[in-house]
């Protein structure tokens, strides 16, 4: 069976055991993170499911934590980020970062990772995938652990956004160092040419708003543009977020373009809607109007392509396992721009492509 790496960054608790991390958020802080790699059999022949072979988590050491203040410092991102970037470079491939949804334990979280770089991978553009995991409880129990992977998601905001830019500063460093190497008649590192892409499903899309914000509030307002294109896939996000400078107005800035897929069949948003008390979700409808939404913003309605194999996934799980969506994404991947993408129709009153069945 052939196997699949995927990088991790997680602030959930540290446990003894085969899976190192547990539902909780880290003991030390909600702020502490824990770096890795992860590898899974991909299905092959008879065996159809995507399985965890083994958890490596990279070293730490942080001194005034781990051990004395005068310990040198040991950070395990530098190791991840080393092995990402040499692989990146190897097989020219873009970086997929992913924030998985509610009920995502971390088992569960580094199968949907791989599961994307599987599926969503093509010859041309090949990814490798980076998956935050933040606390989520890994069960649907309904109001308890909903309100319970809420909070959690609030509360990994300034982690998620540590992590980013930790991403960010790595990649900087090599193209300087490339810079710095030609500008000094050296032989340059080898050149990573890497786009960078993000991806929130369902409830990770309320850690994405949080963690936004905590970017914003620590860059005075302003943030870069980190990614090529992000992905708000089956949003379990407040509808009117692109009116909102508290919630994902501003969030264009951080890319070259937003894709926002939708259901009005969601099962799972449609109870979030109707007992949770929530306002209509971005995941169901659409943006709540689409007056002053940024040229940016591309919306696919999802609606006719949202149904899977699996009755109780409720039409909320079409991001990794519809074949159109996949091919959907896989062309926006490319490059395509978004009247030239096959298989979709334009519906002007929505200002949104609907993706057709095949």
């Amino acid at each position: 069976m052939a196997d699949c790496v995927v990088r991790f960054v997680t602030n959930r608790e540290e446990v003894k055991g085969k899976i190192p991390f547990g539902s909780g958020l880290n003991q030390k802080s909600p702020l502490y993170l824990r770096y890795g790699s992860a590898r899974v059999a991909l299905p092959q022949g008879k065996q159809k499911d995507y399985v965890l072979k083994s958890v490596a988590v990279a070293s730490e050491v942080m001194p005034g934590i781990d051990a004395p203040l005068n310990t040198q410092a040991k950070f395990g991102s530098s190791q991840v980020y080393a092995e990402l970037q040499a692989e990146l470079i190897s097989n020219n491939a873009d970086l997929l970062v992913f924030l998985h949804g509610f009920a995502c334990d971390f088992t569960t979280a580094m199968l949907r990772a791989a599961e994307l770089k599987h599926r969503w991978s093509t010859p041309e553009r090949p990814l490798e995938v980076a998956v935050f995991s933040w606390p989520a409880d890994g069960q649907m129990v309904p109001f308890l652990n909903y309100s319970s992977d809420r909070d959690d998601a609030r509360s990994s905001a300034k982690a998620i956004a540590r992590a980013l830019h930790r991403l960010v500063e790595n990649f900087r460093a090599l193209d300087q160092a490339r810079r710095d190497a030609i500008k000094n008649r050296q032989a340059p590192p080898p050149s990573c040419g890497a786009r960078l892409h993000l991806v929130a499903h369902s409830m990770g899309n309320y850690a994405l708003r949080n963690a936004f914000q905590a970017l914003r509030s620590d860059m005075g307002g302003k943030v870069p543009r980190l990614f090529d294109t992000i992905f708000l896939m089956a949003a379990d996000e407040d509808n009117d977020a692109f009116e909102d400078e508290g919630k994902f107005m501003h969030l264009p800035d951080l890319a070259h373009s937003v894709h926002v897929y939708f259901a009005q069949n969601d099962g799972a948003l449609i109870i979030s809607d109707t007992t949770k008390m929530h306002p209509d979700r971005l995941g169901t409808t659409g943006p709540r109007t689409l007056s002053n939404l940024p040229q940016k913003v591309t919306l696919v309605d999802c609606a006719n392509v949202a149904s899977t194999a699996s009755v109780s996934e409720a039409n909320h799980q079409y991001y990794r396992q519809r074949p159109e969506v996949i091919a959907d994404v896989q062309a926006v991947l490319a490059g395509q721009v978004p009247d030239q993408i096959a298989n979709r129709d334009f519906v002007p009153n929505k200002r949104a492509f609907r993706i057709r069945p095949k």
